[in-house]
């Protein structure tokens, strides 16, 4: 059986995706087994034309947990 864990982060960018894929970049640099995200909130900040020019996502990120092949205590 499987156990996974969630983590939320957060990141920017100039476009939705990018802003995901760089978070997930990131994480992926620390967690291995990354699975899924799921979109929390997008915001953004907009210029003085009004136009997007940059999006912020908060995401949850959801990875396997490895087995620990010592046991669950280290033994």
């Amino acid at each position: 059986m499987q156990v996974t864990k969630t983590v939320r982060l957060a990141s920017g960018g100039h476009s939705i995706e990018e802003a995901i894929t760089t978070a997930l970049a990131r994480a992926g640099t620390t967690t291995q087994g990354i699975r899924s995200f799921k979109i929390v909130e997008v915001a953004g900040s907009v210029d003085d034309a009004g136009v997007p020019s940059e999006y912020q996502v908060t995401i949850d990120v959801t990875f396997i947990v490895k087995e620990n092949p010592g046991g669950a205590h280290g033994d």
